[in-house]
């Protein structure tokens, strides 16, 4: 049966490469028109362009930071903001915006005492005014990683113009963690740009300007924002952290990732780095060019099944155990995702308080019994399941097409969609909408835990990309809700592994594998010092963090 999978799969490999090359002339066509736009905007190889990096994303990324939160988004915005706290290559946090903070004996108030040297794109000095303004603004909309604060912090006060309180309404051990997402805003520049909203005498909250403008202080700046085409930013001179001479002069980010323009575009060296959403078959090619090397990158994502529970037949626990035995997880592994590893739990390895859920296998029979034990023992061929691969990402059609292929051994009838990103998100908002099986990969928004169980688990952030199993357990949001209060960091991670426990038998929400993501990059000329995986920040968005990265256009 195995043996017929993986030739199911090269069929239907073969099958992707002759599409890839009928539409060549199409392709070709769509190449020159980027190259063009290269040209037009000056980025080319040339005094205009030299040390300006290129890369690729799935989709216009959101870069007001109290809404974006994918990957795309928190490429740029971390670029173009400065988080309260930052990220360790270690998994743990180093002072930044906030020089120090301490915790009053009741855990209730958290002070910070925040730089006086920092100025905005605008000019106008950081202030804790503006961190305050930041948080009660995240608070206020509740999007993007606004749920890591929701939950904890009451408001925001500004002491002084170095001095910021955070009140909190409970308790929380991780919120320190969690400040690596707090991207702090130019107040001012917000403020003179609200539109009419919903928001009382803060109308938009400043959502329309942030579309397409920022307002941070990080080390580049917005330049140019063309909607389904590609965001420019330059370096910010002033920058008070200071860049390396050999960081990227500037950064182009496109909205297209279609995998003949990127390989062009890459042969031509108009592109310094792909995507990770490249096929295997892609990265290949692009690795047998001169001067292009793969990047073998690791940043704890982990690829997801995310189930809708309460969809027939999913609602019922057995029928996803079944759905558990059909993944032949050394196909996954070592055919489709090359280098990867089998995930043995929802939280990565890579992130405090991971603990062993499962050992599922690739077991048809097993599936068969688990079938037999649901209340759709008599009738599962009258719930077809629908699967879901998100457009963008070609390899994850191979996934879907080998549910497909298993599943007629158990009985089940699956039909292979392919949704569009944006699609993919608009349809996680409702159950009903919600396909019953989404192919995901996302790791955790700060390095415990508590950041996926919080965003991909717990009921209060139901209806995202990240968070649409609808579970509905009312035990099991009690269970995160006191692990983020604790404290004491043994004891936290000792709840974290009690709701890994308690998840163990009821497979929610389906991890396959442990990714390595191969990322195609202009190796000759460019030190990526940032996707390396020994010195990778293990945070969603830092493997393009344009301070650990280095270019030489005088080695081209």
């Amino acid at each position: 049966m195995r043996k017929r999978i993986i030739g199911f799969l090269c069929l239907a490999i073969v099958l992707s490469c002759f599409a890839g090359c009928g539409g060549g002339t199409v392709s070709d066509q769509t190449a020159g028109e980027v190259k063009q736009t290269n040209e037009q905007s000056g980025d080319q190889t040339g005094d205009d362009g030299e040390g300006l990096l290129r890369y690729t994303l799935t989709m216009m990324p959101k870069i007001d930071p109290g809404v974006g939160s994918d990957f795309g988004s928190a490429s740029l915005i971390i670029n173009l903001y400065d988080p309260l706290l930052m990220p360790t290559k270690e998994g743990g946090v180093e002072p930044w915006i906030a020089t120090e903070w301490d915790v009053s004996e009741d855990g209730l108030t958290w002070t910070f005492k925040i730089r006086d040297d920092v100025k905005f794109h605008s000019g106008n000095p950081l202030t804790a005014h503006d961190v305050a303004y930041t948080m009660n603004r995240m608070l206020e909309l509740g999007e993007g990683f606004g749920y890591l604060f929701t939950s904890t912090v009451e408001e925001a006060v500004a002491t002084d113009d170095t001095t910021v309180e955070f009140r909190c309404k409970a308790q929380n051990g991780t919120l320190s963690a969690a400040l690596v997402r707090l991207y702090v805003l130019d107040s001012k520049v917000v403020e003179s740009n609200y539109l009419d909203g919903t928001y009382g005498d803060n109308g938009d909250y400043g959502k329309t300007f942030l579309l397409e403008n920022d307002a941070g202080s990080g080390p580049y700046k917005l330049e140019e924002y063309a909607a389904n085409s590609h965001i420019m930013c330059k370096q910010f001179p002033d920058y008070w952290a200071g860049l390396d001479p050999a960081n990227p002069k500037g950064f182009k980010a496109y909205s297209s990732n279609e995998s003949v323009t990127v390989k062009t575009m890459m042969q031509r060296r108009e592109l310094e780095i792909a995507d990770s959403y490249q096929s295997a078959e892609t990265n290949t090619a692009l690795d047998a060019i001169e001067g292009i090397d793969i990047m073998n990158t690791q940043g704890g994502n982990i690829l997801y099944l995310i189930l809708n529970n309460s969809k027939p037949p999913l609602d019922d626990p057995h029928v996803r155990k079944a759905l558990a035995y059909m993944m032949d997880y050394d196909v996954v592994c070592n055919d489709i995702f090359p280098g990867s590893v089998q995930a043995d739990s929802i939280i990565s390895s890579t992130l405090r308080g991971h603990k062993k859920m499962h050992d599922y296998s690739y077991d048809i029979e097993k599936a068969k019994a688990e079938i037999a034990q649901s209340k759709y023992k008599d009738n599962i061929s009258e719930y077809p399941i629908e699967v879901c691969w998100i457009a963008e990402t070609p390899d994850r059609e191979k996934l879907a097409l080998l549910i497909q292929a298993v599943a007629t051994q158990v009985g089940v009838n699956v039909n292979v969609v392919k949704t569009p990103w944006a699609k993919v998100v608009e349809n996680a908002s409702r159950p009903d909408t919600t396909p019953h099986v989404t192919t995901t990969v996302f790791t955790g928004d700060y390095s415990e835990a508590g950041s996926v169980l919080m965003s991909a688990i717990r009921s209060k952030e139901v209806g995202t990309w990240q968070n649409c199993s609808w579970i509905n357990d009312d035990t099991l949001d009690a269970m995160i809700d006191e692990s983020i209060t604790i404290i004491n960091d043994e004891e936290r991670i000792k709840k974290y592994e009690e709701i890994q426990d308690y998840l163990s038998d009821k497979c929610v929400l389906l991890p396959l594998a442990e990714l390595v993501e191969p990322v195609a990059y202009q190796s000759y000329f460019i030190d990526w010092e940032a996707g390396k995986p020994e010195t990778q920040i293990p945070v969603m968005g830092y493997i393009l963090y344009m301070r650990d990265i280095k270019i030489y256009p005088d080695k081209k």
